[in-house]
């Protein structure tokens, strides 16, 4: 059963937003095996000392540990610190109950919380989503302890005749309900702990794939943002960890293995020097596509440990450098100030592609990835397709990203036939899943 709540503690830990790998998990279960599970603290010191990687995350871990924990510490400490449901009856007011009963009803309020910790660690609390669920589970929770048997004595008593009987079923019935109060507020709290980690996931689900318009809806989106990022950012440097030590040189290990009798002892790697790419980004930040480059802004600034010198352009009614705004101020107030420095009605592409290489033309070389991100509705103004021509030429590779479905990328005033011939790739981009998807297949190109 210890494995069993481990894995549930586990679990609850991950729903708190504490990040642990399955491998983290397992030296925990260890490192329990080989500690102990008392004293308490030097439990929770262990469990500590094996899931937690950083300052930030103990407080979140500490305050799990003991919402998870609180009903193990019942058997350590003194009986009357647990005196809230009242006094219990006596072991005399017990007699003539079945014996299951008569049991249960003799137990004072230590005895109690201890047979309701002991039952409530046989159950799985894990499952529970909805907030419904707390009262099936504290249900199952009561008749586990055996309160079936008192029930039964409630009935009969309150089917005799004699009234010592039915003031006996009433007191049952009283002490019964003060019982009932102990399993709801441990089945509560194990809903705040589980279900609170179905419910993060159910809110994170939506929020990925929700168009970029509506998540202005979602308190927790800006969190979120930052913990794809990290993901994502993590991946990449497994990935390019991985591939650090590159491809075997057969030719040196030849020559080295002579000196052991033909035996490659000495294995040798040719090292493939990577030059330092540049990312230019352009975000159209009008009114029908700035939610989208919000978003971009925000995701791409939060990777800056694995991607390369991002440099960042905006425009709408005027066309302007922001890699500033992203150097001074958090990623989010950068956003903000740079919307109402640059937004505006007109959007014309033409004239931004045409001061885009004006500006940048002569450092645009093959190590140079070029991000668009906007509708290409030009209020029908000349495309200037020919300066995008002339990045495309220059430029490792060209990207495109439109918040709208591709059935409408050549509707009314959109133009993206013009512009499609010079991007390497032309993707949709309207939720966080788009964008992830799109920065993770930036990662492995860059």
């Amino acid at each position: 059963m210890a494995d069993r709540r481990l894995h549930e503690f586990v679990r609850a830990l991950r729903g708190a937003g504490v990040r642990v790998s399955p491998t983290e998990a397992e030296e925990a279960f260890r490192a329990a095996a080989l500690i102990g599970y008392h004293p308490r603290d030097q439990f929770r010191e262990t469990l500590a000392l094996t899931l937690v990687k950083s300052q930030q995350e103990r407080p979140d871990f500490d305050a799990c540990f003991e919402a998870f924990f609180q009903f193990e510490s019942a058997e350590d400490e003194d009986a009357g610190d647990h005196d809230e449901a009242g006094e219990p009856l006596s072991p005399q007011e017990g007699q003539g109950l079945s014996e299951q009963a008569a049991e249960l009803v003799a137990q004072d309020a230590g005895q109690l919380e201890q047979t309701l910790a002991r039952n409530a660690g046989e159950m799985d609390f894990t499952d529970m989503q909805v907030i419904t669920q707390q009262g099936l589970y504290a249900r199952r929770l009561l008749m586990n302890m055996g309160m079936g048997a008192v029930d039964d004595e409630i009935l009969r008593l309150d089917a005799s005749p004699r009234g010592a009987d039915q003031r006996r079923a009433g007191e049952l019935r009283e002490w019964r309900q003060q019982v009932r109060e102990l399993a709801v507020r441990h089945v509560r709290r194990q809903f705040n702990l589980h279900g609170r980690a179905h419910g993060r996931a159910l809110r994170e689900h939506t929020m990925r794939a929700a168009p970029f318009r509506d998540l202005r809806e979602f308190k927790q989106v800006q969190t979120l943002v930052r913990r794809m990022a990290r993901r994502l950012a993590s991946l990449h440097q497994r990935r390019q960890k991985k591939a650090k030590r590159g491809t075997l040189d057969a030719r040196r290990t030849l020559a080295s293995s002579l000196r052991y009798n033909a035996v490659p002892v000495q294995l040798h790697w040719r090292q493939k020097r990577r030059l330092k790419s540049k990312v230019l980004v352009i975000c159209d930040v009008s009114s029908s596509v700035r939610d989208a480059a919000r978003f971009l802004l925000q995701f791409l600034y939060a990777m800056t440990d694995v991607l390369p010198r991002v440099r960042s352009f905006a425009f709408a009614a005027r066309f302007d450098e922001v890699t500033d705004d992203f150097d001074r101020y958090p990623p989010d107030v950068a956003v903000g100030r740079i919307l109402d420095r640059v937004s505006g009605s007109g959007t014309d592409y033409g004239t931004m592609f045409e001061e885009f290489v004006a500006l940048c033309g002569s450092e645009i070389d093959r190590h140079t990835t070029v991000i668009i991100l906007g509708d290409a509705r030009n209020n029908d103004l000349p495309a200037g397709e020919q300066h995008l021509a002339e990045v495309s030429r220059r430029a490792k590779q060209v990207f495109w990203l439109n918040p709208e479905p591709p059935p409408r990328w050549n509707s009314g005033d959109a133009i993206m036939a013009r512009y499609q011939p010079y991007c390497r790739a032309a993707r949709r981009c309207a939720s966080l899943n788009d964008l992830s998807r799109f920065t993770d297949y930036l990662l492995k190109s860059v």
